[in-house]
């Protein structure tokens, strides 16, 4: 079941009478709060947001309306720098950030062997900072238990899905049939898969005809040739 998010907003060095729109810094910390809090918005646990004041510079930098923002393939969480932005005057500053979300995932309970098929026995629900653990990490029983491992994995360390072996949706050499389709039509052929492909990966398929096409690996051994 998913969990609504909590949200705390924690700024340090902030005197306790400070109030949005006293100043510059004000505006400024305002504008990076509301961006990360739409930003974190869709996460599960509670979620904590760190600003920090030395970040701001206050009335050396006042603008009406900054505008906050992630450099690209960045997003909310762990350790991040929030850019803000002002049209007029024109300026641009970075502020460090820290996006903690304090939630469920999963742990080795032993030291596991590659190969070996993870069961309920092998998994303990820790909790704390997910978003200080390593990218990818588990956070749910189903997500592990009937996976194999590609890797060993020592006892009391986070679960990730770059340690499960990958789930395939089409194996090398198996009979696929690549669809193409269009706005009016949709044209079906039979093939043999020259890679194993999990779902949404691409994959090359050599036609009854000898010609070899790419597509999109789909479940029940489907092809998908992009328009």
């Amino acid at each position: 079941m998913k969990l609504e998010p909590l949200l705390f907003l924690i700024l340090a060095g902030l005197p306790m009478a400070c109030h949005a729109g006293d100043d510059a810094a004000s505006v400024q910390r305002e504008a990076v709060t509301r961006f990360l809090e739409a930003e974190t918005r869709s996460l599960e646990g509670r979620v904590t947001i760190e600003i920090s004041e030395a970040g701001l510079p206050g009335e050396r930098r006042p603008c009406a309306a900054p505008e906050a923002f992630l450099a690209a393939g960045r997003r909310a969480w762990g350790r991040i720098t929030v850019g803000l932005r002002c049209r007029s005057p024109l300026w641009t500053l970075y502020i460090p950030a820290r996006i903690r979300v304090e939630s469920d995932y999963l742990s080795a309970a032993r030291p596991l062997g590659a190969g070996a098929t993870i069961t309920e026995a092998d998994i303990r629900i820790e909790h704390g900072d997910i978003a200080a653990q390593p990218q990818g990490t588990l956070t749910r029983r189903e997500q592990a238990v009937g996976r194999a491992l590609r890797i060993a994995v020592s006892g009391g360390i986070a679960l990730r899905t770059d340690q499960l072996q990958p789930v395939y949706a089409i194996a090398r050499g198996q009979k696929v049939r690549v669809l193409s389709r269009g706005s009016n039509f949709e044209v079906s052929n039979e093939g043999e898969a020259l890679a194993a492909a999990v779902e949404g990966q691409t994959v090359q398929v050599r036609l009854t005809s000898g010609k070899v096409v790419q597509g999109i690996a789909r479940a029940a051994g489907i092809v998908e040739i992009p328009r």
